[in-house]
């Protein structure tokens, strides 16, 4: 077992040091904040590697993390980290370089990310599954200095550091962690997928030789919570693609509300880490949160249900970080198996509203509390959730995490305040948002506005302070003058026992400006008949908001965390 020096600063067993602090004047305390939770606290921001310098002081012999049959403690986690921090600086990587990790969920992702911290670089995550253009491009825009590849998928990233003549490329394999059944295809597939082009201007070196060069790194090359951590690639407000700028204090407050909302306790728990770290969801409240407080991270490089069911029923975690999506097909694989998920009490639901039955189905099979939260890239993620009690409320995002204060405004002035039970323009300020787009001054200023972070997603409040969304400010529909919110008419429209999933959105119409859309994935077996379905509507829509466009798909458009992609089926039907 290694050793670690002495950390500058003072860490309990919690590594904030919290204390109550007056709430913000414009912030409501509602009668159903939890109780003991509270709305404003006060803590020291640290940089992020901090947090895990202080898990490795309080548990060095804990399990960090889990990846098939390897299991590395805190201590062996941290030799690992401050040994590659200083392979980086030996080979060239300084404060303020930008490195770019495409990468799954792996060993090497926690590593890389936590010894790029330590030597004060900003990290670019990037989903594997980007084309070489879209990597060129993502490069250009963060100038970045080096990249890490995974060697299965090699071939677009040397392609796109060729073209950016970078001086540093890292492949990576998962190959040494891989059972013999897995490994061989494994090799199969890297054999045929190609290493990627060896390129004589770009220095392409394995992973371990980070570990052989240079000395390991004994302390921070920077101290500045204000600096940059990572460079979140994100579709913006706009649905444009941006990169988020968040600090180490963005991300060390997000930690510590997290700490704080879940009310878990330190050294305790295990992690199903199956979200991606590529994106701020899972590298907040998947890697980055749990290790804070010296928790095992099960790591699983990409989500499939019958290896995901298999993976929690050898482990049994005791929290899941899922998306609903992911929630639907472990039910179906339950159901499908007659296995049941034992030891889960917790479950955290984000990046898109989740049906009622899905949540209740995985609630009764497992047990576990749901608790759908909401959050978005720029606010590193999370803004809202429901309490990790089980009193949460379904269909409804829950309440503003601590020291999170919300608005609703009017859509259109952006100013003026919308009362309780009517629809606005959420807003949001706190410690955790952004600090603006990367070299996108318009943008940022659209965003930003005098603290606040204008979110474009519209909600609505109830009198005791939870919040609804009902949709996007850009998907709202205005038919004929009047508005329709895409969410209510899908409500309805999934009420009808033939409609197993359902999109609506707006298109151009000459008549009414614009007219309802919907687009139908039928239940196995089922067909749908348009009029019969606009019927099954009057009584619970006003007419306006019924379809007048009905088309039946055999899946929706989404993204990788589940999201529904409105725009990709507007601009087919176009």
């Amino acid at each position: 077992m290694g050793t670690i020096p002495p950390v500058a600063g003072e860490f309990t067993t919690s590594p904030f040091p919290l204390t109550p602090i007056w709430d913000s004047p414009e912030a409501i305390w509602h009668s159903s904040y939890p109780e003991g939770i509270p709305r404003g606290v006060d803590f020291t921001p640290v940089r992020v590697e901090r947090l895990l310098e202080s898990a490795t002081l309080t548990f060095p012999d804990r399990a960090a993390l889990r990846y098939f049959n390897t299991s590395w403690s805190y201590i062996e986690l941290f030799d690992r980290v401050r040994q590659a921090a200083g392979g980086f600086r030996q080979l060239g990587v300084t404060a303020g370089d930008r490195v770019m990790l495409v990468l799954p969920n792996s060993p090497e992702f926690v590593v890389s990310w936590f010894a790029l911290q330590s030597i004060g670089a900003e990290v670019l995550p990037v989903n594997p599954l980007y084309s070489e253009a879209e990597l060129t491009r993502l490069g250009e825009k963060c100038e970045i200095r080096a990249a890490l590849g995974l060697d299965i998928k090699m071939r677009p990233l040397a392609i796109a550091a060729k073209r950016l003549d970078l001086p540093l490329l890292i492949e990576t394999s998962l190959a040494p962690y891989l059972p013999l059944h897995l490994r061989v295809p494994y090799l199969i597939g890297r054999r045929l997928a190609g290493r990627g082009p060896r390129l004589k201007a770009t220095k392409c070196l394995e992973f371990d030789a980070l570990y052989r060069r240079g000395r390991p790194l004994t302390s921070p090359a920077v101290d500045d919570v204000d600096r940059t951590a990572v460079l979140q690639p994100t579709g913006g407000t706009t649905g444009s693609p941006k990169v988020a700028v968040l600090s180490h204090r963005n991300l060390c407050s997000q930690v510590a509300q997290l700490h704080i909302w879940s009310g878990m306790e330190s050294g305790k728990e295990s992690f199903l880490s199956v979200l991606p770290f590529f994106h701020v969801y899972g590298a907040t409240c998947a890697m980055l949160s749990p290790l804070a407080g010296g928790s095992t991270l099960l790591l699983q490089a990409r989500f499939k249900a019958k290896d995901t069911l298999a993976l929690m029923r050898r482990h049994k975690p005791g929290c899941a970080l899922l998306v609903p999506l992911m929630i639907e097909e472990l039910n179906q694989e339950m159901n499908r198996t007659g296995r049941r998920i034992e030891g889960l009490h917790f479950c955290m639901s984000g990046a898109s509203a989740i049906r009622p039955d899905i949540a209740a189905e995985f609630q009764k099979l497992t047990g576990a509390v749901i608790s759908e939260g909401f959050g978005l890239s720029e606010a590193s993620p999370v803004t809202h959730s429901n309490p990790a009690d089980g009193s949460g409320r379904s269909g409804s995002i829950g309440l503003p995490l601590p020291n999170t204060v919300v608005k609703l405004v009017d859509r259109e002035d952006g100013t003026t305040p919308v009362p309780p039970g009517e629809v606005g323009e959420m807003i949001i300020r706190g410690p955790q948002i952004m600090q603006g787009y990367l070299d996108d001054r318009e943008e940022t200023a659209r965003t930003l506005r005098n603290g606040w972070l204008y979110t474009g997603d519209l909600a609505r409040m109830s009198d005791d302070g939870y919040f609804e969304i009902v949709g996007r400010k850009k998907d709202l529909i205005i038919s004929g003058g009047l508005n329709v919110y895409p969410s209510e008419v899908e409500a309805v429209l999934l009420e009808h026992p033939s409609v197993a999933e359902c999109a609506v959105a707006g298109m151009e119409d000459r008549r009414y400006g614009e007219k309802v859309c919907a687009w139908i994935v039928p239940v196995a077996g089922k067909q749908i008949d348009a009029d019969e379905l606009r019927g099954f509507c009057r009584g619970k829509l006003a007419g306006y908001k019924i379809p007048k466009q009905v088309e039946t798909r055999t899946e929706l458009p989404v993204t990788f965390l589940g999201k529904l992609r409105r725009v990709d089926l507007q601009r087919k039907a176009a």
